[in-house]
């Protein structure tokens, strides 16, 4: 890596640090408005109960070998702060601090907290913002895991943009995410240290409204990955994306986004690759009662399984809940999935998992768009390893703000 290039890195770093693109500073302020809760001269608060997993699992460790059902539940208060000074800027604090509790195994009960600052401002056209997240939470990081395991993330973002968000405008961004894990074994076997890094990421978004308020837009952005405790990982790479994403308030919401993704290891020993990735959520709402839901995943991980090994992830559901008035309805949605792990140096597949998960639910509306759910969940994942082989059944209930 030459010179130029490292000071600009270095910029980037000092500057803090992924966003798509930075968000309209008179968009933020009407949500914030409009979730309000209460205010205050210029403050707005929006405090919200949060309770999920709150029942029965056949086993809360996944692994068909190591099988142990509990009761358990998660349950925690979202609480959110907004300041609106003038038109100018707009201060935000979310603190979601949350407490995992199992009735029987005392050892996975755990405390977590989600925190992010923000800042918002605009001048004329530009509008620019900041964010800090800083994660602490004990949960399954990806299809891989079968077991909570404790992560530590902090992560920064620096985001302007520049034209009309009615019509067209580009947005440039840059970003540094670190995630450690903070377990020193994992199953007692595998050691994740080797996936503890660090992310530099810098993006040029171009963005066109295309009708209403749904947006088409185009992603380039160039990463490097370093990698704290195995250096021999490390490497460059990029995206290119095309997506597109609706109104948050119509009959189709969510975003779409595909594209290509490049890797160039630092080590001569591992393979470049290009592959395909991509994510997406999407609902629809038809003929009132029915409400179809649609989401997917084409994306690759480095594995905790071997610290030459990555996996590609192809999953995707499909869901459809029916309304029986304004208060009850009920669901079902069913997910599927393939891990196949690959060797970083040839490219060779040495396992692969096909997984499904199938969820039943009922919802009763209590407060606007607050309700409680009740669901039966099946999650079943064969493995050409046997000792990765993944089952478990849930029943139980949470509370929804999505009604």
């Amino acid at each position: 890596m030459n010179k130029k290039k490292i000071k600009w890195l270095i910029f980037v770093w000092l500057w803090g640090m992924v966003l798509v693109n930075a968000e309209d500073f008179f968009k933020v302020k009407e949500r914030i408005i409009r979730e309000a809760w209460f205010k205050t001269f210029s403050l707005y608060f929006s405090p919200k109960l949060s309770i999920t997993d709150l029942g029965y699992t056949s086993n809360i460790y996944s692994y068909q070998d190591i099988e142990e059902p509990d009761w358990t539940a998660d349950v925690g208060i979202n609480l959110s702060t907004a300041a609106i000074l003038k038109d100018r800027f707009i201060l935000t604090i979310d603190e979601f601090p949350y407490y995992s509790f199992y009735l029987k195994n005392k050892n996975e009960e755990a405390f977590n907290n989600l925190f992010q600052f923000a800042v918002y401002t605009h001048l004329g056209r530009f509008n620019l913002n900041y964010k800090l997240n800083l994660n602490y939470i004990r949960e399954r990081p990806n299809s891989e895991f079968g077991v909570r395991t404790r992560l530590n993330e902090q992560n920064q973002v620096l985001s302007i943009d520049y034209g009309k968000h009615d019509r067209f405008f580009i947005n440039l961004y840059a970003a540094r995410n670190q995630r450690e894990y903070t377990d020193e074994q994992y199953l007692q076997n595998y050691d994740l240290s080797h996936l503890d890094r660090e992310d530099t990421l810098l993006g040029i978004t171009l963005n066109k409204r295309i009708f209403s308020r749904t947006r088409l837009w185009l992603n380039y952005e160039y990463y490097v990955y370093r990698f704290l405790h195995a250096s021999e990982k490390d490497g460059i790479g990029g995206k290119l994306s095309l997506g597109v994403d609706f109104p948050e308030i119509s009959r189709i919401k969510g975003s779409l986004r595909f594209g290509w993704k490049s890797f160039f290891p630092k080590n001569p020993d591992f393979n470049d690759f290009l592959k395909p990735f991509g994510s997406g959520t999407l609902s629809m709402q038809m003929l009132r009662r029915f409400k179809f839901h649609f989401n997917y995943l084409v994306d690759n991980f480095f594995s905790f399984w071997n610290p030459n090994q990555y996996f590609d992830e192809r999953s995707f559901s499909v869901g459809i809940e029916f309304y029986f008035n304004s208060r009850i309805k009920v669901g079902y949605d069913h997910r599927w999935g393939n891990l196949s792990f690959k060797s970083l140096l040839d490219g060779s597949v040495s396992r692969t998992d096909d997984f499904y998960r199938s969820s039943f639910s009922l919802a009763f509306r209590i407060f606007k768009k607050m309700g409680i759910v009740l669901d039966y969940t099946i999650y079943h994942a064969d493995s050409t390893q046997l000792d990765f082989k993944r089952r478990y059944n849930f029943i139980g209930g949470k509370i929804t703000h999505e009604f």
